[in-house]
C-alpha cells in the first residue's frame, strides 16, 4: 500500500514492478494526491484499486468521508456492498455478512460534487503557494522541501519544510497565531504498537517526524498572510 504523502507520488514504475515479480496487490493510499499526476496517470489509478479522503484538511472536502477507485467491476460491487452495511434483500434487513455504514450521504455526496467543479482553481492556488514559499524560503538557514520527481505533477497539497530547528519554528509560527504542526508521530512509537518489532537501520519515519513541518497553506490563504509565515520563520535563523 503504497501512501501518496503530501500530494507527491511514490515511485509507482519501481513498486508495481516488486509487486509483479512477488505477486503482491497494489492498493494505493491516494488520501493526500488528488489532483497528482506520475507519468500522466491520475493518483489512484495505478493500483487494483485507489483510496481517496474528503476530509476537513484535504484539497476539497465533503466535511468527511472518501472515495474508492477501481476498474475492477466485482471489486467496486463488492466495496459498495460492504459499505452499505452487507445488506443482502432490498426489503428484508437481511446482511449476508459484517458490513459498515460508510455511506457517503447524499447531502455529503452534493458538496463534493460541488468542490470538484472548484478543484482546477484549488490545485492552481496550491501551486501559486509552494512556489512563494520555495522562493521565500530558498537558502534559509537548512530550510528544505520535499523532492519531486519529474514525472511526477503533484497537487502541493499541504508544503512542508525540513529543519533542525523544527521545534523552534513551529514554536515562533504557533505563539503567532501561524498554526503549523510536525510530522506524524512514526507508529513504531505510539503506544499500542511500540511492543512490536521495528526493522530499519536508518530510522527515516524518525528523522522525518523530528525534522518537518507543515506550515498555512489553505487556499483562501492572502498573499500577505503568505509574507507573514516567510518572515516569521525566517526570524528563527
Amino acid at each position: 500500500m503504497p501512501v501518496h504523502v503530501l500530494g507527491n507520488i511514490t515511485d509507482m514504475d519501481r513498486l508495481l514492478q516488486l509487486a509483479d515479480q512477488f505477486h503482491l496487490t497494489v492498493i494505493e493510499d491516494s488520501t493526500e494526491a488528488l489532483g497528482s499526476y506520475y507519468k500522466g496517470k491520475h493518483a489512484g489509478s495505478m493500483g487494483l484499486m485507489g483510496t481517496f479522503s474528503y476530509n476537513g484538511n484535504k484539497i476539497i472536502t465533503t466535511g468527511g468521508g472518501g472515495m474508492i477507485v477501481t476498474n475492477d467491476e466485482s471489486l467496486a460491487k463488492r466495496a459498495k456492498h460492504l459499505t452499505t452495511q452487507a445488506k443482502s434483500d432490498p426489503f428484508e434487513y437481511m446482511h449476508d455478512e459484517v458490513g459498515y455504514n460508510y455511506r457517503l450521504v447524499n447531502v455529503a455526496a452534493a458538496m463534493g460534487v460541488a468542490q470538484m467543479e472548484q478543484l482546477p482553481g484549488f490545485l492552481e492556488r496550491k501551486k501559486q503557494i509552494i512556489h512563494f514559499y520555495q522562493t521565500a524560503l530558498n537558502g534559509v538557514g537548512d530550510i528544505s522541501f520535499q523532492q519531486v520527481s519529474p514525472e511526477v505533477q503533484p497537487n502541493w497539497w499541504m508544503p512542508t519544510i525540513r529543519t533542525q530547528k523544527q521545534r523552534e519554528v513551529l514554536e515562533a509560527l504557533n505563539n503567532d497565531k501561524l498554526q503549523s504542526r510536525p510530522f506524524w508521530v512514526p507508529m513504531n512509537r505510539l503506544p499500542m504498537f511500540k511492543e512490536n518489532i521495528y526493522y530499519n537501520e536508518a530510522d527515516r519515519s524518525g528523522h522525518l517526524y523530528s525534522e518537518c513541518l507543515s506550515i498555512p497553506c489553505s487556499t483562501n490563504i492572502t498573499n500577505e498572510e503568505l509574507e507573514r509565515v516567510a518572515n516569521k520563520i525566517k526570524s528563527v535563523f
